[in-house]
């Protein structure tokens, strides 16, 4: 017999592929996943959250934001350009090594919703995220270059963390992990026009002679899924809270953002 928390999983997974109907069942197990997932989010974000109830998110500063938009069965375009804070939870995001390639428009962490995100991190257009960038240096034993990443979170604090287990890593594997290709820019996502979590100081870019990015390539059909970023790298980066772009469909193996609530165990 199938655990029953393994089974609610696999039948979420299901009806994010199109291959279920929604009867009353699958629907309890969705909502059990959501609740965790929005559980996840108040316990990712401790200082700036206070709590959720099943149709807002509570910040500590009294500030509320709806979950949903109450706009059902949206185009994936639609989640990637307006996502509500429900619609940025609902993919699981597959922490460890990857089992199989990202299905067909499968990208855990890539539905954001801007004002959340704005709301934790800032404005850039508006100088509200370069107050809180801090200066750190990457692999300090092997490249030590300064980088900018913000405090907010303790975002940099992890991110040095990383450094540091990075440089202890094998020449052969953290070649993948320097030079960068950026951390911090204001700028937008460049295949949606919404702004990059780099305008929010959460991201990193490594080597781009080692990563692949599927906007780089010819994209008229399905995308042939490409990777050469090493998995002691990405497993370093997980356990600082920080999600890979290589798990995605639309695969940037060079990104990672810091995204604790897509981390933290259902």
């Amino acid at each position: 017999m199938v655990p029953r928390p393994e089974l609610a999983a696999r039948l979420i997974a299901a009806c994010v592929a199109g291959l279920c109907l929604l009867g009353a069942p699958v629907l309890f197990a969705q909502d059990h996943l959501l609740k965790a997932a929005r559980d996840n989010l108040v316990v990712a974000y401790p200082t700036a959250l206070a709590s959720h109830d099943e149709s807002a998110l509570h910040w500590r500063d009294g500030t509320v934001m709806p979950l949903s938009d109450g706009i059902e069965n949206k185009s994936f375009d639609a989640l990637l350009r307006q996502a509500s804070i429900a619609d940025q939870l609902r993919l699981p995001y597959p922490r460890g090594p990857l089992q199989q390639t990202p299905a067909v428009d499968s990208d855990p962490g890539r539905f954001r919703n801007t004002a959340f995100f704005t709301r934790m991190y800032g404005d850039c257009r508006h100088g509200e995220v370069t107050p809180h960038l801090v200066s750190l240096t990457w692999l300090a034993k092997t490249w030590g270059h300064a980088i900018r990443i913000t405090s907010v979170n303790g975002v940099d604090q992890q991110l040095r963390a990383v450094s540091e287990e990075l440089d202890a890593l094998p020449d052969a594997i953290k070649h993948a992990a320097y030079p960068i290709a950026g951390t911090y820019n204001c700028r937008a996502v460049a295949d949606t026009g919404q702004p990059s979590p780099h305008s929010y100081g959460i991201a990193i870019d490594l080597n781009t002679a080692v990563s692949d990015y599927w906007f780089w390539r010819p994209h008229n059909g399905p995308i042939a899924y490409r990777n050469r970023m090493p998995q002691e790298i990405v497993a370093i980066f997980e356990k600082h809270g920080f999600i890979w772009g290589g798990k995605w469909y639309h695969f940037d193996t060079m990104h990672f953002e810091y995204r604790p609530e897509l981390l933290t165990p259902q």
